[in-house]
């Protein structure tokens, strides 16, 4: 498949799916999966790689693999591809506010649906020089990590906020940003903690993936 026939594809999918065209999307869904097992960074340098990173969302919603391992994969994959777009927009010379709104509030979505499975890179990146002693120092780690997620989230509502005071009305963002600062006491000291641990960790789950790590 070349990476223009899997651009199309996945425009096609994600144009199903918001039409409730279930059974044409999974199809669509089905060749999108197995164009990554064959090769994962076909749409690496294409404008479209943030749709694909959207694709997974929607693959993971439809609960299109019937495996907690692959389904974390695709949750790391979606996220790679998802940061990797954002990196895009921000390097280009002009950018595209709707399209950063797009893929910020994408990554937001999976961020905060699949928390749980970003639970073992990041104990791996917290603590990757303090292997937890025994059961409940290890179940301690977990708790404080998944306690950055919202912060993460957070963070890419704050970059949204700088170019749209009001989330653009958006119902999901201003819920989701009510309730984390229901929940937190956010200063900007943890919104550049988020914004550090958003790039350690697309660095890390990148090179995991380049050394083929990543079971999806």
């Amino acid at each position: 498949m070349t990476s223009e026939e899997l651009q199309n594809i996945v425009l096609q999918a994600l144009e199903f799916g918001q039409n409730g065209k279930t059974r044409a999307c999974n199809e669509l869904l089905r060749q999108i999966y197995s164009s990554l097992q064959t090769d994962p960074l076909l749409l690496w340098d294409n404008s479209h790689v943030s749709q694909l990173g959207k694709s997974l969302i929607l693959m993971l919603h439809l609960d299109q693999i019937d495996d907690e391992e692959k389904n974390i994969g695709l949750v790391l994959l979606a996220y790679i591809f998802l940061s990797k777009g954002i990196q895009r927009e921000e390097q280009m010379p002009e950018i595209d506010l709707c399209e950063i709104f797009r893929i910020r509030k994408d990554r937001i979505i999976l961020l905060k649906s699949f928390d749980d499975f970003f639970v073992d890179s990041l104990q791996e990146i917290y603590y990757a020089n303090e292997k937890a002693a025994d059961r409940d120092a290890y179940n301690e780690q977990r708790k404080a990590v998944l306690s950055r997620l919202p912060l993460m989230q957070f963070s890419d509502i704050y970059d949204i906020e700088q170019d749209y005071p009001n989330l653009r009305d958006d119902e999901f963002l201003l819920d989701t940003a009510n309730y984390i600062e229901m929940e937190e006491e956010i200063n900007s000291e943890h919104i550049n903690e988020a914004k550090l641990v958003h790039n350690i960790l697309f660095k890390y789950s990148f090179q995991k993936l380049k050394e083929g790590k990543i079971n999806y």
